[in-house]
């Protein structure tokens, strides 16, 4: 991404020295042409007239109009017209302001990780709508950018201060490096790292080759990166929020499975729990002082049902095989039927504790799994009829489940007393 603003400052001071030439062009046409105004004098007119052309048509700084040919070929026929008294200066003046507008709302635009940044209650949807709005002005767009943004204090002038020093520095790489790092990485105040610059800085001291838009490049794509992949942490911080808490409750049954031997439910589940199984993912042993389970199947053996536990050794295991493994073991009942394949997710809220489970199979020490309530009300009776011979009608569909939070709620406290498991936020 090339330095837009840095663009504007060639553009500002190579107008200055136009400005400083036209002036002593037509003081001269004053003093030994005689004319006022310059207009009147046909050769310095077309004199200045063609130093203003020049100015944009070959600059040799890198203005904002520099890869605009289009706009710069245009310019020349416009400056021709002037000569030929077929346009005025007036209207060239506005043609370029209004080229200059269309380059600004294109680098916005190009750029719109930079409205994503705002989080100072601009609207960002509306400062959308304005960058396609050709009968919105500039200033407005500049006054909406700076609402996002925040305006920089003593504003311009520090702006223009510290264009001044770039400009003035500008053959020095070494220098502009030292100044781009005191402006853009550090707290004037506290003459600290800006909050979450150390790696940025890092990377821009690193290297002379590094430049301030790589390092600008650069955040937007983090920023860009984060927001996409943000779900998918979400998802992968709730599932291990659950599973250290399916952890403890683990550690705790184990420790009072020990010390209870009547019933042989207690001691099935003893048995299960005190021979851990390899690791799902890596079939390594699993340390027992280190061990995640999944929550469901240890809630079957905890049951004193036969299902056997599903353990994994690290949490790396884990994320890379426990999605696998819950949409081949503890998938929705309905299948194909599913109102997820039907209607899509939008109405249908994803993770364990949102399930509904079969209370009959329950009662067999068994898990029937439907995503939602809307699911089982839907499929249930045909889960019924197929594996319990049982016929339901529409009003029984809902008495006929519960949720899985609950009755992993009731297994907890009958097993381990006073420890429950609450949903992931």
């Amino acid at each position: 991404m090339p330095e837009h603003w840095t663009e504007l400052s060639a553009a500002r001071k190579q107008r200055q020295i136009c400005s400083k030439e036209i002036r002593a062009l037509r003081s001269s046409c004053d003093q030994e042409c005689d004319k006022k105004p310059v207009m009147d004098c046909p050769s310095c007119y077309s004199k200045s007239l063609d130093r203003m052309r020049l100015r944009y048509t070959e600059s040799q700084d890198r203005e904002w109009f520099t890869q605009r040919k289009a706009f710069l070929h245009e310019l020349e026929g416009l400056f021709q017209d002037a000569k030929d008294h077929k346009r005025t200066l007036a209207f060239i003046e506005a043609r370029i302001e209004s080229e200059k507008e269309a380059w600004y709302r294109w680098v916005l635009r190009k750029y719109p990780e930079f409205i994503a940044v705002s989080d100072n209650g601009a609207n960002q949807d509306e400062l959308r709508r304005m960058l396609d709005d050709p009968d919105r002005s500039r200033q407005e767009l500049v006054t909406m950018m700076l609402e996002g943004v925040g305006t920089p204090a003593d504003w311009p002038s520090s702006v223009d201060a510290f264009a001044d020093k770039a400009a003035a520095i500008s053959g020095d790489a070494g220098e502009l490096k030292k100044l781009y790092t005191s402006q853009f990485f550090m707290d004037r105040a506290s003459g600290q790292v800006l909050q979450n610059a150390d790696k940025y800085l890092g990377e821009y001291e690193a290297s002379e080759s590094v430049t301030l838009e790589d390092i600008m490049d650069r955040i937007a794509s983090d920023m860009k990166e984060s927001r996409s992949s943000q779900p998918q942490r979400n998802y992968h911080q709730g599932r291990l929020d659950e599973l250290r808490r399916a952890k403890k409750a683990f550690e705790h049954d184990k420790a009072q499975a020990k010390s209870r031997a009547s019933g042989n439910q207690t001691s099935t589940a003893s048995e299960k729990l005190g021979n851990l199984p390899p690791c799902h993912v890596c079939q390594g042993t699993v340390d027992p002082a280190a061990i995640i389970s999944c929550s469901l199947c240890q809630v079957v053996t905890q049951m004193g049902g036969s299902d056997k536990l599903t353990v994994y050794c690290t949490e790396a295991c884990f994320l890379k095989g426990h999605e696998e493994h819950v949409t081949a073991e503890h998938d929705c009942e309905a299948g194909d039927k599913c109102v997820r394949l039907r209607d899509g997710d939008e109405d249908v809220e994803e993770g364990t504790w949102n399930t509904m489970s079969c209370k009959e199979c329950l009662d067999r020490n068994r898990m029937t799994i439907f995503c939602s309530s809307r699911c089982a009300q839907e499929n249930v009776a045909e889960h019924r009829q197929s594996s319990h011979g049982v016929k339901t009608s529409a009003e029984e569909a809902g008495e006929s489940v519960t949720l899985t939070q609950n009755m992993v709620e009731a297994t907890l406290a009958k097993v381990n007393p006073g420890l429950t498991m609450t949903q992931v936020e």
